[in-house]
């Protein structure tokens, strides 16, 4: 795999919250585009993170009459997320990435300023763009306009070509790279759908169950990555 600095694939200048913004600004921001994960910023320092998944688990633990307007963000924000350098690799967001329970990194100075993220959707866009079509030729970068993330079609493509190449036993890294977080993606889908069932159901015992074996396939996901 090409290792390239992360500021070439990293979304500078991102949305950003306060942390004693009400969570019902941040839903609005999640919203309202292609965002599902905010940093928490005050005073230009990065002071937490706040998901789309963190909003949902709200609504479902959410107790009494707490509304998305009654409750700052700093409540629900995962406090001291894991980030990367503005120095670092490619291979270093994958490899951080890979290993946790997350989908974006912050990029920040050693002071904590923000001056980037990166997320596993900009990492699959950078790696699409690195597999060959079927004429053999390689999607140029942007240069000047900002990178359109791939369609439905195009992904579905690019993980059939993985998926035939590695049957064929010629599957390159990048190959490789895709496919493991497509299917770590599906393990982290299936270990917030029985989150959800396990809330819904009033914690009861089988669920619970249900939801011991899935994290425990996203731990042994983590230990497989041969990132």
């Amino acid at each position: 795999m090409r290792d390239i600095a992360i500021d070439r694939i990293m979304t500078t200048d991102p949305e950003t919250i306060g942390p004693g913004a009400p969570i019902a600004a941040a839903k609005k921001i999640l919203g309202s585009g292609n965002i599902h994960h905010l940093p928490v910023v005050e005073n230009g320092r990065l002071e937490g993170i706040i998901s789309s998944a963190d909003l949902r688990m709200f609504q479902f633990l959410k107790v009494g009459k707490a509304t998305l307007s009654d409750v700052p963000v700093r409540q629900i924000m995962e406090v001291d997320p894991v980030v990367l350098e503005p120095g670092a690799s490619l291979r270093d967001a994958a490899t951080k990435l890979s290993a946790g329970g997350y989908h974006a990194l912050p990029v920040v100075e050693p002071d904590r300023k923000l001056v980037g993220i990166v997320t596993t959707s900009d990492l699959i866009d950078h790696l699409l763009r690195q597999i060959p079509r079927g004429d053999g030729s390689i999607q140029a970068e942007a240069t000047s306009a900002p990178a359109i993330s791939p369609g439905v079609s195009e992904i579905a493509m690019a993980l059939r070509d993985a998926e035939q190449d590695i049957e064929r036993g010629d599957a390159n890294d990048l190959a490789q790279i895709l496919l493991y977080f497509r299917d770590r993606i599906q393990i982290l889908e299936h270990a917030c759908q029985a989150a959800e069932i396990y809330l819904r159901s009033g914690l009861g015992e089988h669920e619970h169950a249900v939801l011991v074996k899935s994290l425990a396939d996203i731990q042994e996901s983590s230990s497989d990555a041969g990132l």
